[in-house]
């Protein structure tokens, strides 16, 4: 046993490991802004302009204002108590914006479920509801598409593309094929779910299927949630546009 294996054993009940690095290779899969940040850097590319699908109440969209200061953070929340929260929690990061919108495959007003765990609001039903996460009320949201949006508003590129939409993952995507055909998306960061919760939602099959076959690859994977029995529920993937062959 060497001495990083010893040592994540006894680290192992605290939830933290250690990892040796390659000088060799980048490591991937620890914190998926900093490895964003790295591919971008390593490609030349500056970040301009960076998407939070699903910023819920800006748990991750201020992380982005810091980890990318020179670009403009766009906070996506279409559930109005969560995007007032969004809001003044977003107010100390003067290169973000906050929209009360949804994106879908389409540009529409479509039927949204609000639960009493805010996190888990999401255009699809939940499978097995209980108190906390069934079914209890609906809204009408603004759902655009971002094929249609992004170059309404001018951006040429989406440098990051972060979703999180509660098994819709999937079909936001599909919204996106000319902007992900003509690489206009350069990182995607991604829930993956590998077991079904929600009804019609994207398992992670079709999701990759359909990244791979538009020349995007998995980096890696980010903040798994598994069962004691080691079953795996979901995780989150960050994928890249595959550069063409030189």
């Amino acid at each position: 046993m060497t001495f990083v294996q010893l040592l994540n054993k006894l680290l192992r009940p605290l939830g933290v490991q250690v990892c040796k690095k390659n000088k060799y290779r980048p490591i991937y899969g620890l914190d998926w802004i900093d490895d964003a940040a790295d591919i971008l850097a390593a490609r030349g590319i500056t970040p301009r302009v960076v998407m939070d699908i699903g910023a819920n109440r800006g748990q991750t969209s201020k992380r982005l204002a810091r980890g990318f200061p020179m670009a403009e953070v766009h906070c996506f929340e279409p559930t109005p108590a969560s995007c007032q929260v969004l809001t003044k929690n977003m107010q100390g990061f003067p290169n973000s914006r906050v929209h009360a919108l949804a994106f879908g495959p389409e540009k529409r007003m479509a039927r949204f479920f609000l639960r009493e765990h805010h996190e888990t609001n999401s255009f699809l039903r939940i499978e097995n509801t209980d108190a906390r996460h069934g079914n209890n009320t609906t809204i009408e949201v603004e759902m655009q598409q971002l094929d249609e949006y992004v170059p309404r508003l001018g951006w040429s590129d989406v440098h990051v593309l972060k979703i999180n939409a509660e098994g819709y993952d999937l079909e936001i995507l599909k919204g996106a094929r000319a902007l992900l055909e003509a690489g206009k998306i350069h990182l995607i960061f991604t829930e993956m779910n590998f077991k079904q919760l929600y009804q019609g939602q994207g398992g992670f099959v079709d999701l990759h299927t359909y990244l791979s076959g538009l020349d995007y690859t998995l980096v890696g994977c980010y903040e798994t949630a598994s069962l004691g029995t080691g079953e795996s529920l979901w995780s989150n993937g960050l994928y890249v546009k595959s550069l063409p062959a030189s």
